[in-house]
């Protein structure tokens, strides 16, 4: 078989894809507003479907590759708690796991959709699992804010902050006992990323703390206007 093609930021692929998830994300939003209450809730499960068989497909690919390992398949990663944060918002509406979804997941997604750290284009498997976990969680943040369900509370960077950091503790913690990495949390990946403009380890953690608290803001701020006093 052919080698796959490398990929190229912002080539035809990508932004054929970048386009895709665009149209997708539109078409959530209008279905959101135009449809009866009950299709919107059957527009949710459908979302949390594709989101499982993304879920299914990476655990089948690597399994048939042998690739599962306890160092690089445990759902340790911050994006697979943004993933379950999501599944769970889709399926049962909860003020917290919206509120992850949108914040953390818009924060690290948008960027990384943007300028995806992958080799390979497509038809690659890489290529088409990268855009297909990264696209699923921008189409269900649309849906929990087109639908209503995100409700933005007073009180949310700070709860994200909270969140992340405790990320950080309990991930970093495991990463240290068994020598693994997950998070990045115990060394930058061996590939050039945003993490080499933010200093040596540890700084560079804190380094994604202001990173991270200049991008809940940010997302915060459409909503300001918008709570009551009382909220």
């Amino acid at each position: 078989m052919p080698e796959p093609a490398a990929f190229h930021p912002f080539g035809r692929d990508h932004l054929l894809t970048l386009a895709l998830i665009v149209v997708s994300g539109a078409l959530v939003a209008s279905a959101c507003k135009r449809r009866p209450p009950r299709q919107i809730r059957w527009l949710g499960r459908l979302l949390a479907i594709v989101l499982l068989g993304y879920v299914a497909t990476v655990y089948l690919q690597k399994g048939l590759a042998k690739e599962l390992s306890w160092e690089y398949a445990l759902p340790l990663e911050l994006c697979h708690l943004v993933m379950l944060a999501c599944l769970l918002a889709l399926i049962r509406p909860s003020p917290l796991a919206s509120e992850i979804s949108y914040f953390v997941g818009l924060a690290g997604t948008l960027q990384a959709t943007l300028t995806p750290e992958i080799g390979e284009g497509f038809p690659s498997w890489e290529f088409v699992l990268f855009f297909w976990s990264h696209g699923i969680v921008l189409l269900a943040v649309v849906y929990l804010i087109a639908s209503g369900q995100f409700k933005p509370r007073r009180g949310s960077v700070l709860r994200m902050m909270a969140f992340v950091n405790g990320y950080a503790l309990v991930v970093g913690g495991i990463d240290a006992c068994f020598r693994w990495n997950y998070g990045y949390l115990c060394s930058k990946p061996g590939h050039p990323s945003l993490l080499d403009y933010l200093g040596p380890w540890p700084w560079y953690i804190a380094s994604l703390e202001a990173v991270a608290f200049v991008n809940f803001v940010l997302l915060d701020l459409p909503w300001r206007s918008l709570r009551r006093p009382n909220s």
